[in-house]
């Protein structure tokens, strides 16, 4: 199945089925939250066949002309709106989706849909595993400030909001990574399970880089917008003779006003970002070749070795040697 089957094939299936029809495959648990009623469901059912799925990823078609009530489960959910629209109800707060955009919920959060018709193609993405924990998520950040700086910002939005809203319909990438990941799974040829999960690493960063990239710095001497990413971006280029009066003159801010903006928005100065940066690309060295430890340090752009050393095992709390043969070992495996 590729992208053009799979619009077609969607609406072929679409369905419409009331909540009893399927509290006559399982009754519901339902609990009382902030006094409204809440079912528990933490059962993914095939709509047509009337089973559950027991896989880690689940994909459905929200029934049409059906309202779902308030509920949640144990597992992150992705709403998707594929084609039309749809409205959710997250806590207090009501979220419109239109097409392409979609709402990430949390485990253990309360939420409705309202009832959509025919024309509307709502997904759900259940994700059983958890995808956003920090051993999923460092597949993301081990060889740049980047992916660091966009896996520290999902797991702190997750940890202050129980819900994520992305507004993606404009950005094509993300589309065309959930058709992708939507096209695997319903087609289900060898190896489908694998490429979701990568599919899913470049799906979350993308989001987390859209949400990001919304705050733009606008330069004192001409109209360019220049965003955080642009920064960081910078210093992964240019990481081996860095300096901060070097890129504050290349984006035409003060070195200060430069210097504060990364502090804000990373929680982490000029200094210990390039540091990081270096040490990333050595530890990417480390384990990808068997060039001398000495030489990785003159290439990051380091002159000490013992300071090297000490500032690597500071970082990773573990030696360069020993860092280079446990990671190894693990690539081997």
């Amino acid at each position: 199945m590729n992208s053009h089957q799979l619009r077609p094939y969607l609406l072929s299936q679409q369905t419409t089925h009331k909540i009893e029809d399927f509290d006559k495959i399982i009754p519901h648990e339902k609990i009382m939250i902030h006094s409204k009623e809440v079912y528990l469901f933490n059962h993914t059912i095939d709509t047509c066949n009337h089973t559950f799925i027991e896989d880690s990823i689940v994909i459905t078609q929200q029934p049409f002309d059906s309202p779902i009530p308030f509920h949640m489960h144990e597992f992150i959910e992705i709403i998707y709106v594929f084609q039309g629209k749809c409205k959710v109800m997250l806590h207090d707060h009501f979220v419109a989706l239109t097409e392409g955009e979609l709402v990430l919920i949390d485990k253990e959060t309360p939420h409705a849909v309202e009832k959509t018709t025919q024309e509307d193609i709502v997904l759900n993405i259940t994700l059983k595993k958890d995808y956003l924990s920090p051993g999923f998520l460092s597949r993301l950040s081990s060889q740049s400030i980047i992916s660091s700086f966009l896996v520290n910002s999902l797991m702190e939005n997750r940890q202050n909001n129980r819900f994520l809203v992305f507004n993606s319909g404009k950005n094509r990438k993300i589309v065309e990574v959930i058709n992708n990941i939507v096209c695997e799974y319903f087609d289900k040829r060898i190896y489908f399970d694998e490429i979701i999960n990568s599919y899913l690493i470049i799906l979350f960063s993308e989001l987390i880089r859209e949400d990001e990239i919304k705050q733009k710095y606008i330069t004192n001497n001409d109209t360019k917008n220049y965003t955080l990413i642009d920064f960081l971006q910078y210093i992964e280029n240019h990481y081996r003779n860095c300096t901060l009066t070097q890129m504050a003159n290349h984006f035409n801010f003060h070195p200060n006003y430069l210097s504060n903006l990364l502090k804000k928005g990373t929680g982490k100065s000029f200094k210990d970002l390039l540091q990081l940066q270096k040490m990333s690309k050595a530890a990417m060295i480390l384990v990808n070749s068997d060039l001398p430890i000495p030489d990785i340090v003159e290439e990051v752009g380091y002159s000490s070795v013992t300071f090297f050393y000490k500032k690597f095992k500071e970082i990773f709390n573990i030696t360069p040697s020993d860092y280079r043969k446990e990671n190894k070992k693990i690539s081997i495996k």
